[in-house]
């Protein structure tokens, strides 16, 4: 049984996925990770992610989120702490929007070997959850990622 859907969601504006913007933290066992998100801005939302073991950063991410032929996509860029990018030079890791409810958008893997989804959702406590979802996965999510609202962005355009 299929955990979501993966035929990409048409129509949704990405208005619809303004409340990802800010600037999330998370602490636990000596990591420290942080996410921020800007609000959606000429159909486009950026984000950037990094992941810091001790004192040293171990990951970063790029992250846009913006409109496709068949509907919102999120792109994202890997990279090692030496800034050495994960993916080929002209290649992202990429995924389409297939659901979108409320405080919850749902992502399918673009890539034929990779048959997941990564879930952004705003849980009742507040925290943005980031979860990787595999196909067959009944037990729950591959990897749960929980991140404490630090700040929110003003709003409006650069310069507004």
């Amino acid at each position: 049984m299929t955990r979501y859907p993966k035929a990409p969601a048409a129509g949704v504006a990405i208005d619809r996925l303004a409340w990802m913007s800010g600037w999330w933290s998370s602490k636990k066992d000596g990591e420290r990770l942080e996410e921020v998100w800007s609000s959606p801005d000429a159909g486009v939302m950026i984000g950037m992610f990094r992941w810091i073991h001790g004192d040293a950063p171990s990951l970063y991410e790029f992250l846009v989120l913006k409109s496709g032929l068949a509907g919102l996509e999120l792109h994202i860029k890997h990279f090692a702490s030496d800034l050495a990018g994960w993916e080929q030079k002209d290649a992202t890791t990429a995924f389409d929007l297939v659901r979108v409810e409320d405080r919850e958008a749902v992502f399918a893997s673009r890539a034929e070997e990779n048959s997941g989804w990564v879930v952004y959702r705003v849980a009742e406590d507040g925290w943005l959850e980031f979860e990787e979802a595999s196909e067959g996965e009944a037990s729950g999510p591959t990897l749960l990622l929980r991140f404490e609202p630090v700040g929110r962005p003003s709003g409006g355009r650069l310069g507004a």
